[in-house]
């Protein structure tokens, strides 16, 4: 469960970073895209630098399911490459966020067949979450638009069209996890009230009142 929050906090952050960005795209599409990429690069050498720090100061458990070490490792070297590259990036930069717009649609897609696999009845917001993203994915990756103004306020609307699919994500995996919970706590229930009593409630077993029939 540990792992779930903080799976969950790190999309919260990432949602909110990509909203606060897309806004800005979108109210200022005259914003330059060298400054947006020398952001980003400050933005990922942070988050990897703590990663690496969370590493080394966290336990050892599930250490084969985690990979601080590595994401923070390839963070840094984004971040170091936006900096450092940062005019010649940002010819690019619709191409990059259309490019990781469509690899988490992918990841996104299965969360949602899942979803519908496992009986979900919300699945379905997040496949229309992530078809509109995956749209917007596949305009920005084949440059559709012409003026930088324009090519600016579709990134913005893209990164805030992904920013809310990932709030949603979570806010359906909270709500899932939590109806998980509740539906194992009243089976654990029902079975410790079982044993406490020794009762049975089932609609094919005699009444308390009844006496079964000797041959």
């Amino acid at each position: 469960m540990k792992v779930f929050k903080r799976i969950k906090w790190a999309y919260v952050l990432l949602s909110v970073f990509f909203l606060v960005l897309g806004v800005l795209l979108v109210a200022n599409p005259e914003t330059s895209m060298v400054w947006i990429c020398r952001v980003l690069g400050g933005v990922a050498l942070a988050f990897g630098a703590l990663r690496i720090v969370g590493y080394f100061l966290r336990e050892l458990d599930g250490v084969g399911l985690r990979y601080d070490l590595a994401t923070g490792a390839f963070s840094i070297f984004a971040g170091a490459l936006l900096l450092w590259r940062a005019p010649e990036i940002a010819s690019i930069m619709a191409v990059i966020i259309g490019l990781f717009i469509l690899v988490d649609c992918v990841f996104k897609l299965q969360v949602a067949i899942d979803s519908r696999r496992m009986g979900a009845s919300s699945w379905w917001v997040t496949l229309l979450f992530t078809c509109v993203c995956m749209v917007l994915g596949l305009l920005l990756v084949f440059d559709t638009f012409k003026g930088q103004q324009v090519i600016s306020i579709m990134m913005g609307i893209s990164l805030i069209a992904d920013g809310l699919q990932n709030l949603c994500t979570v806010i359906y995996a909270a709500v899932f996890v939590k109806e998980v919970k509740d539906t194992v706590r009243d089976i654990v229930d029902d079975a410790t009230a079982i044993e406490t009593t020794g009762e049975v409630v089932d609609g094919d077993a005699p009444a308390s009142g009844d006496v079964p029939p000797m041959d």
